[in-house]
């Protein structure tokens, strides 16, 4: 294992876990809008406000993911460059849904959280397959242990 190998993994694990929270920040901002809005109507920087962390690690994940290719390429490894890039494409298309939501139909709004599962999947399966690549060459490498001869 390569040591940009090392940081693209370790790198993609905690993009992994941001995406979790940019989920939880999401479901946070719909339920902090519903709660405001039983108890009479709100305007648009109350509901905001609810929405405030999810845009902002939505931003930084986008330039995570860009760092993410980047770091990709220093593997060498097409397959990492590959799912890397597709994690960077979706990732600009999450913003630019989250970005023209509020003027696009109701129904292509669907798209943004839909595509939010699909980015974790990706993201998921790639850090995993990372793991488990870098535990089968760590066992590979590894000279098998015997006991002495007596």
């Amino acid at each position: 294992m390569t040591v940009f190998g090392s940081i693209h993994r370790w790198w993609a694990t905690l993009m992994t876990l941001a995406v979790v929270v940019q989920i939880g920040f999401a479901g946070y901002g719909a339920f902090s809008a519903a709660d405001k809005v039983s108890n009479g109507s709100i305007d648009e920087t109350t509901f905001e406000d609810g929405f405030g962390a999810h845009a902002a690690l939505g931003t930084f994940i986008v330039l995570a993911g860009l760092v993410l290719l980047l770091f990709s390429f220093g593997t060498r490894n097409r397959s990492r460059i590959l799912q890397s890039l597709l994690v960077f494409v979706l990732l600009v298309a999450q913003l630019l849904l989250g970005w023209t939501g509020a003027e696009l139909p109701a129904l292509l709004g669907f798209l943004h959280p839909v595509n939010a599962l699909i980015i974790l999947a990706v993201l998921g399966r790639m850090t995993a397959m990372m793991w488990r690549e870098d535990r089968a060459a760590t066992m590979v490498a590894a000279p098998a242990t015997s006991s002495p001869p007596a």
